[in-house]
C-alpha cells in the first residue's frame, strides 16, 4: 500500500494495544516555562528593538494600539498569550516579523 495507509495501520494497531493494556503508549514529558511579567519599559525596549511603531507594533500582535499604549505606560500588563508571546519576541524578534510580514517592493 501507500506509506500513508501504512503509517495509519501502525497506528491504529498501537492504539489497540494500548486500549487492551498489551502495550504501553509513548509520551513525551514537557516542562512548560512560567509565564513571563514584563515591566513597562521592558515591553516599549521590545517594541523599539525590532523597531515598530506603537501602532505597527499592535498590529503585529493582534491587539489595539491602546493596548501597547497602556502596557508602555504601566497602566495595565500583559497577561496569558500576550505573555507568551511577547517570551518569544524577546527571545527571538526576526523570526517574528520574517514570518508575520511582507517584504515591501520599492
Amino acid at each position: 500500500m501507500s506509506e500513508l495507509f501504512d503509517s495509519l495501520e501502525r497506528g491504529l494497531k498501537q492504539a489497540v494495544a494500548h486500549a487492551n493494556n498489551t502495550k504501553k503508549a509513548r509520551t513525551k514529558k514537557i516542562v512548560i516555562t512560567e509565564l513571563p511579567k514584563y515591566t513597562a519599559a521592558e515591553i516599549k525596549g521590545f517594541r523599539q528593538k525590532i523597531e515598530l511603531t506603537q501602532s505597527a507594533f499592535a498590529e503585529l500582535l493582534g491587539i489595539s494600539t491602546k493596548t501597547v499604549e497602556a502596557w508602555e505606560s504601566g497602566r495595565n500588563n500583559p497577561n496569558g498569550s500576550a505573555s507568551r508571546l511577547l517570551q518569544l519576541i524577546d527571545a527571538n524578534p526576526e523570526v517574528l516579523l520574517q514570518e508575520l510580514t511582507e517584504p515591501v517592493l520599492s
